[in-house]
């Protein structure tokens, strides 16, 4: 009987470190998630960042490309004084 009551007790034990190691892994789990969510919610900031960056960059060009393209453009023989 006393045999009986040790094995009881040692597969309680067993599966109280089983709930334990369980928990901890959930917890692990669940902060990874939140760092990845927070990841996510970050690389999109960055990304409407860079395609703002990247809108106002051609915005500046084309205003150059205009101005040269202005500025190359033949005159009418008329027009010359």
């Amino acid at each position: 009987m006393n045999k009986r009551i040790k094995k009881k007790r040692e597969l309680f034990e067993q599966v109280r470190g089983t709930k334990e190691a369980v928990d901890i892994a959930l917890n692990i789990i669940k902060n990874l998630l939140n760092e990845n969510a927070k990841q996510a919610n970050e690389i999109s900031d960055l990304r409407s960042i860079v395609e703002r960056n990247a809108r106002a960059t051609n915005e500046r060009f084309d205003k150059i490309e205009k101005q040269v393209a202005d500025s190359n453009t033949k005159k009418s023989w008329f027009s010359k004084k």
